[in-house]
């Protein structure tokens, strides 16, 4: 590649992550609707036409931004658990296993970076319309990937109260990611491992215990995604 080209190509991926960059911080903090094209390129030191050069739509800058930290997070849970289901040779893997493959690699994510857990909570809480899709597609086939390897390491436990518990486990992953600067966690490699760990335990504990006995109350039915793992 000729060197004009080549310093043509690294420019525009510098200002490529300098948008993602930037959009990731104003988006976290204000959400979608409260952050302009303009505004957001203005922030990021560009013209407004390399946006639209680079992503041609709020739309999908927003996909994108969210996606870049999401997407290979997600993967990188799933091949966590592979491994792991490798090495355990057909028996079930301990639940502390299994949970530890589904929270760290978003707990290292949201602590290298400071400003994504504002906008996972965002997404997993009230994502917008247009991404709604694409997050079911990376995040409802994961869920049920682990429900699965919970279930045979949990097999007494009714499915249902599995998947709720899921839920319970995620929120508090996203409460332990909203405290982390205040934990001081970023600064203290040893206090994030501990605390770390302490979440496995909290949410190991949990998944183990009693089905509970809620006379006249029915809990929700849950329908699993229709993609297939590949």
């Amino acid at each position: 590649m000729p060197a004009k080209r080549r310093d043509q190509r690294e420019q525009e991926v510098a200002t490529s992550e300098r948008l993602l960059d930037t959009a990731e911080r104003l988006f976290a903090e204000f959400g979608f609707d409260g952050v302009g094209m303009r505004a957001l390129a203005d922030e990021a030191g560009v013209n407004l036409g390399a946006t639209t050069y680079h992503y041609g739509s709020k739309e999908k800058l927003y996909v994108e931004t969210f996606m870049r930290r999401f997407r290979p997070t997600n993967a990188a849970r799933l091949e966590m658990l592979q491994r792991a289901e490798k090495l355990a040779e057909g028996r079930p893997l301990a639940v502390e296993t299994i949970v530890e493959c589904m929270l760290r690699p978003p707990f290292m994510t949201v602590l290298k970076y400071p400003n994504f857990p504002g906008l996972l909570a965002r997404n997993l809480f009230m994502p917008p319309a247009f991404l709604r899709a694409e997050l079911e597609k990376e995040q409802g086939m994961a869920l049920q990937i682990f429900a699965v390897a919970l279930a045979k390491a949990l097999p007494q436990l009714d499915p249902q109260i599995l998947q709720l518990r899921l839920i319970f486990g995620g929120g508090s992953l996203l409460m332990v990611a909203g405290q982390m600067t205040r934990l001081g966690l970023r600064e203290s490699p040893t206090h994030c491992e501990a605390t770390l760990g302490a979440l496995i335990q909290f949410i190991s504990a949990g998944l183990r215990a009693e089905s509970p006995t809620i006379p006249g109350l029915e809990l929700p039915k849950f329908t699993a995604p229709r993609s297939r793992r590949h």
